[in-house]
């Protein structure tokens, strides 16, 4: 890691990008970033044992950027924590190593925090490839009522209502407000409430990390806001696609960690059992639209179970 300048002035944010064996995605991260660059701003990248070169890719063209190297992948929490230990900024921005900043998506969420004492965390807008909202940056916390709408109630249901009883907000409204929770894609933490309620969860080793993040934020008097003004393309879970069959794994384990550290046995074994329910009637849709011949279908079973492709592919 290339130690920072004990000279300099400290820099008002540090961002924080986390990778896994995405180097092409990562230089285009890192070039989007750099619009920022100077003495505001400090960029650290840790480098979850990638194979494929990266972090020689960020030493070698990206010289100003500092980069832990870890010899083992030890997740988004822990990776993440590495380099809050080590930032200087009076923001943490949490940023994916697959997302492109648009022209002041930054400067727009760090004058919101400056002129909001009582925001402990925001959000930008997270657009996907096509442009469209990406249903899965801001949300409700998870709970036996949200998992039940996640599961059992259409997407079409769920969008034709302002605030849908589901994990996720559907609403692409474009106003500034209060949110449960933020997308850690790309989300603004202030220094001073996380030195209150602690980094990130690191017994989480991915999913449901910012969730719980915002949650003990809000437990400790902090404000979680949305600010659509700010915009960051995210290209969505390039690094998963890569786990296979271990994504659906890991969110689930992410959700009981979550739900269970907070609520009683009884519940959390209910909330489990909705869980179970509700991936049992979604892998049950994905095999019917893969016999009905959406490529969807078996695209998604093939990352949960990869024997499902090699069956495929020999018919």
């Amino acid at each position: 890691m290339k130690p920072p300048d004990d000279n300099s002035v400290n820099p008002d944010v540090s961002i924080i990008i986390v990778n896994w064996n995405l180097k092409d995605y990562l230089r285009s991260c890192l070039k989007s970033v750099a619009q920022f660059g100077g003495n505001a701003v400090e960029t650290i990248v840790v480098d979850n044992a990638s194979t494929d070169g990266s972090a020689d890719m960020v030493e070698k063209d990206f010289p100003e950027v500092q980069v832990i190297r870890n010899h083992e992948n030890v997740g988004f929490s822990r990776a993440n924590n590495q380099a809050i230990d080590v930032a200087r900024g009076r923001y943490y921005f949490l940023l994916n190593n697959d997302t492109l900043l648009y022209d002041g998506s930054l400067p727009l969420l760090m004058e919101f925090m400056d002129n909001h004492a009582n925001a402990g965390i925001c959000g930008p807008r997270v657009i996907n490839e096509d442009r469209s909202f990406q249903v899965r940056s801001k949300g409700k916390f998870p709970s036996i009522k949200t998992a039940l709408g996640h599961f059992f109630l259409t997407e079409t249901w769920q969008r034709n209502r302002n605030r849908p009883p589901g994990f996720y907000e559907f609403s692409d409204e474009m106003a500034i407000r209060q949110v449960d929770w933020v997308s850690g894609c790309a989300l603004l933490a202030r220094r001073e409430a996380v030195d209150t309620i602690g980094l990130l969860d690191a017994e989480v080793f991915m999913y449901c990390e910012d969730v719980d993040w915002c949650y003990r934020m809000a437990k400790a008097g902090w404000q979680v806001y949305y600010v659509p003004s700010s915009l960051v393309l995210h290209y969505a879970g390039k690094s998963m696609k890569k786990q296979k069959g271990k994504v659906v794994g890991a969110h689930r384990a992410g959700l009981i960690a979550f739900y269970s550290k907070y609520h009683s046995r009884f519940n959390s074994a209910i909330f489990e059992i909705v869980l179970w329910a509700g991936y049992s009637v979604q892998v049950a849709g994905w095999i019917c639209d893969s016999f009905r011949g959406r490529g969807d279908g078996m695209e998604k079973l093939g990352r949960v179970m990869p024997g499902i492709g090699r069956f495929r592919k020999k018919r």
